[in-house]
């Protein structure tokens, strides 16, 4: 019985010994190569409230080994060594390297690690207040000046190390953009972290407030009539000459919309006889907060005439 069952299927059998055979053989008989590369290293577990300072290499050379097909198909980009930091304290530590911190691909060995020891240095991160400073781009309505920026919260927490809390001033936002701006605004806005420094507080935003206030203008207004107040029937009037030019102060919206029209000015000629007189104009009309500082000319040349058959 024990016979029969050996020979049971023999053909097959044989076969699958044939075919394992020739595996074995494609596998142990495939050339092996040696391959140089660099890696960089990673760290892992970094104590809370530490940072690393300083590594005195960065990228790690391996001596690799293994079957062509293997190392030929190789993903160089994604190999990493990896050093664990749980337990490391302030300061400079010493780590050997082995071949396993290397994320290797099966059937590839390392022949040689250089260099074989690396030494990292922890430094401890420091909690401070440092200011927000608002980035403002561009400019306001003429009209206006920016009187007052202000931000809400004027400073916030921040993590970072000895170098950065001496050397970073402010934090700034995002620029904020007021061409043309007429009113008062409020913008929240994002803040634009050096990279040393992270945020200790869970702030996306921060409120930044922008007051206005309306420029006082100077204006020339060319082109006012000049009237005549109480005039004489009996007498003709010649003007030199008929308009004159006024320079008036006040807020920018309001001057810089004033026209002749707005003005009346007027020559009192009462009790004026014949003859050439020099009269200084006074207004009837002038718009409210509007401050006239000079009237060109001063005075107006008046020649006084009698009328014919009077």
């Amino acid at each position: 019985m024990i016979r029969s069952l050996m020979f049971k299927n023999l053909g097959l059998k044989i076969l699958s010994l044939c075919f394992a055979i020739v595996l074995w053989y494609s596998v142990v008989s495939e050339r092996q190569t040696n391959l140089l590369v660099t890696v960089p290293l990673t760290f892992v577990n970094v104590p809370k409230a530490m940072k690393v300072r300083a590594v005195s290499v960065e990228r790690i050379s391996l001596h690799l080994e293994g079957p062509v097909s293997v190392l030929k198909g190789l993903e160089i980009g994604k190999l990493r060594g990896t050093i664990d930091l749980k337990g490391a304290r302030e300061g400079k530590s010493r780590y050997e390297l082995s071949p396993d911190q290397f994320n290797l691909p099966e059937g590839v060995r390392i022949s040689g690690i250089s260099p074989e020891v690396v030494y990292v240095t922890l430094e401890r991160l420091l909690v401070f207040r440092i200011p927000v400073k608002p980035r403002i781009k561009g400019k306001v309505d003429s009209h206006y000046a920016i009187r007052k920026i202000f931000v809400v919260p004027k400073r916030v927490w921040v993590i970072g190390d000895k170098r950065a809390k001496s050397s970073i001033d402010n934090i700034p936002t995002e620029e904020i953009i007021v061409n043309g701006l007429k009113n008062d605004t409020k913008k929240l806005v994002a803040l634009r972290l050096p990279r040393d420094i992270r945020l200790k507080e869970k702030i996306s935003r921060v409120e930044v407030h922008i007051i206005l206030r309306e420029k006082v203008w100077d204006k020339e207004i060319e082109g006012i009539k000049v009237g005549l107040e109480h005039p004489d029937e009996q007498y003709g009037y010649k003007l030199d000459p008929e308009t004159i030019k006024i320079a008036v102060r006040g807020w920018a919206t309001k001057v810089d919309s004033l026209t002749p029209s707005d003005f009346e000015a007027v020559l009192p000629v009462e009790g004026l006889t014949v003859g050439e007189h020099r009269v200084k104009p006074k207004f009837r009309r002038a718009p409210e907060g509007v401050k006239i500082l000079s009237v060109i000319p001063d005075r107006v040349k008046i020649l006084v005439e009698l009328k014919q058959g009077k």
